[in-house]
């Protein structure tokens, strides 16, 4: 198991999965950028989360992630928030097509956790993989009521300003 496996089995919030997240990008790509910050919101159930370029925030779709913590152990939630916020941190670092950001989610979680993790199974499924069509064809709202993430991002250098 690498070492990033175990972090991640040990991670216990939005903040720790993100970090693992920018971890393993960085080792796979060598690309890095800080400042984001997470909103959970209310979305149609085939939207798992969006990154509006030239913006700092990511937007997860809560009644997904409700579904999916519902429905999936511990390790199946961590895949999905890894993998949707993989997805995402690679659309804020300026990868916009996203089949190109699919295939770079599926090779970053080969790379960094190896095949046969959940977190490289879900980059190949997706979270849709157990909705019903009923479930998916759920429109919702654009996007409501959004709820800030508090401490998402935490800082890896502290300045004195």
């Amino acid at each position: 198991m690498s070492d990033l496996a175990r972090e991640l089995e040990a991670s216990s919030d939005f903040s720790d999965l993100f970090s693992l997240v920018k971890k393993s990008v960085r080792k796979s790509l060598g690309e890095h950028r800080v400042g984001l910050m997470l909103y959970l919101g209310d979305l149609p159930m085939r939207i798992g989360a969006f990154h509006s370029p030239g913006t700092n925030d990511i937007v997860l779709n809560r009644r997904l992630l409700n579904k999916v913590t519902r429905e999936r152990p511990p390790m199946g939630r961590k895949a999905f928030l890894f993998t949707i916020l993989l997805h995402e941190y690679l659309h804020s670092l300026g990868y916009l097509d996203e089949k190109e950001v699919r295939g770079l989610v599926y090779q970053i979680s080969v790379e960094n956790l190896g095949k046969a993790h959940p977190v490289t199974q879900m980059a190949m499924t997706g979270p849709w993989v157990n909705l019903t069509d009923e479930e998916l064809d759920e429109l919702g709202q654009v996007i409501d009521n959004l709820e800030l993430v508090r401490d998402f991002e935490r800082p890896e250098h502290q300045y004195i300003i």
